[in-house]
């Protein structure tokens, strides 16, 4: 192992960065876009849209925690009187997957500015463990030291274990940890904890942007649609000097804003 490695995994920043406590992003409507995709699933089961949406959030605690997508799906189906078999619940998973599978450019690039900026960043998502996979196979996985996911932790936001499964994994205490999510429950559940939680809305990533970073990162890229990062041409000489003072990120107003 690399000293490299070694700090990163100790939750240390990257030398030349200061200190920071950890910065803990949920995924669902924070990272992504969503999409409903219920008519369509209660499509595929040919059944009414109402009562399938009751079956679907029904069954989907036990989902988050761990049950398996056949489980799952079957649970549904015997919940509306729809049969489900292997294959089925294949088609219903991946469409349901779809609805979430939109990163916004926006968070991406504020993600990414973190990362570059020292800040040791986790993500606490509850999601069924086919879902973990797939995400943990998106481009901006790599900007995470940890991905928690609720089906492979067997606990799920807003149960009060949760908190004490994150601070250890993180190796740090509740206070360290600033927690970002979209729902008031999940927020105030953490603040119960004792983690500096805030809940997410359409203005949380500029200002983050204004006040996390304190002006100490000059991001000097752009996001990809597929969550890669892409250098920006440096600025010239004549230019640094003319800034100097008066900190402008490079690439400012360059974010989509959706």
């Amino acid at each position: 192992m690399t000293a490299r490695t070694a700090a990163n995994e100790a939750g240390a920043a990257p030398p030349g960065r200061p200190a920071t406590g950890w910065m803990v992003f949920d995924y669902g409507e924070v990272i992504s876009w969503h999409r409903d995709v219920r008519a369509e699933l209660a499509a595929v089961l040919g059944v009414p849209v109402a009562a399938f949406c009751a079956a679907w959030a029904a069954e989907r605690p036990a989902y988050d925690r761990g049950a398996t997508d056949l489980a799952y799906w079957q649970a549904v189906g015997t919940r509306v009187g729809a049969r489900v078999d292997r294959g089925t619940a294949n088609r219903l998973t991946a469409l349901d997957l779809s609805a979430w599978s939109t990163a916004r450019p926006d968070v991406v690039a504020l993600i990414a500015d973190l990362f570059a900026a020292g800040v040791p960043l986790a993500l606490l998502s509850n999601a069924p463990r086919s879902h973990a996979r797939s995400l943990r196979e998106q481009a901006w996985s790599k900007y995470f030291r940890h991905l928690l996911f609720s089906g492979e932790l067997g606990t799920a936001k807003p149960d009060p274990a949760i908190w004490r499964v994150v601070a250890a994994r993180l190796g740090s205490g509740p206070a360290d940890c600033h927690f970002l999510d979209d729902r008031p429950e999940n927020v105030a559940s953490a603040r119960q904890a004792g983690l500096r939680a805030e809940l997410w809305t359409g203005t949380t990533a500029d200002r983050l942007r204004r006040t996390a970073l304190k002006g100490a990162l000059r991001p000097a890229r752009h996001v990809r649609a597929d969550g890669n990062l892409v250098p920006q041409p440096r600025r010239s000489a004549d230019a640094a000097v003319q800034r100097k003072g008066h900190h402008v990120p490079d690439g400012a107003g360059t974010d989509p804003g959706q």
